[in-house]
């Protein structure tokens, strides 16, 4: 390590770019003026504000007035990426206290926009999607939010029934109730609604989601049921 926190390698590879060139000595060793020490200082400094070196190079030579407006731009990238790290810096801590992982939004892309992102590309081009999507366009966040209770409350009740035989009156009345609140969403046909009863048991993002309902049978079961009631895909 050097005088400056830096490693040889480090100076070696700015030296090399002809970031931070420095004079050789006969020694070998290479030598760094005053003038050179702020220089370095400037590098480490667009450096700690996430520029990289090739940007550093564009930049290094530029006046203090002129680097100015290019650092104001910098400070809003910045202020992002620190909202975004404050973003999941706090799903991280939910998750470590418990909270299911389907639940959570620390990822590029939501596990619930990655459903909607494979239901496109299974479904997209047929008629049941296409009237979940206008569905969608149309309904608030109000009536999705109730769409989405309805389907948590037969859930519960699913969970509260695991005990029963598949063919059980109330398993039959349960899985039509579960039917007419994915009907909220769109008209999904017989076979569509077995594939998504399978996901249950299946898709690892839905056992974490079922998790919360503190019954390990549940997503088996109602995969089970509704295969039973609505019949299975051949």
């Amino acid at each position: 390590m050097t005088i400056t926190g830096l490693t040889k390698r480090t100076l070696h590879y700015y030296d090399r770019v002809g970031l931070l060139p420095a004079e050789k000595l006969e020694n070998g060793y290479r030598s760094y003026s005053q003038k050179d020490l702020i220089r370095l200082q400037k590098i480490l400094f667009l450096k700690a504000l996430d520029f990289s070196i090739k940007d550093i190079q564009d930049l290094i030579d530029l006046t203090d007035e002129d680097l100015r407006p290019i650092l104001e731009k910098q400070e809003k990238v910045l202020t992002l990426k620190i909202k975004e790290l404050q973003r999941k810096e706090r799903q991280l801590q939910a998750f470590l206290s418990g909270q299911p992982l389907l639940d959570l939004d620390m990822f590029e892309k939501p596990l619930s926009d990655q459903y909607k992102t494979e239901a496109e590309m299974r479904y997209g081009d047929t008629p049941a999607y296409q009237m979940f999507q206008e569905r969608q366009e149309k309904q608030g966040a109000n009536q999705r939010h109730v769409d989405q209770q309805r389907l948590e409350q037969v859930f519960q009740l699913f969970s509260q029934q695991t005990h029963l035989p598949y063919d059980a009156p109330e398993v039959k009345q349960l899985v039509e109730e579960w039917r007419q609140a994915l009907l909220a969403f769109s008209d999904f046909s017989n076979q569509v609604l077995v594939y998504i009863a399978q996901t249950y048991e299946d898709d690892p993002r839905f056992q974490q989601y079922f998790q919360k309902y503190g019954n390990p049978d549940l997503p088996a079961f109602i995969k089970k049921a509704v295969e039973a009631h609505l019949g299975t895909i051949r």
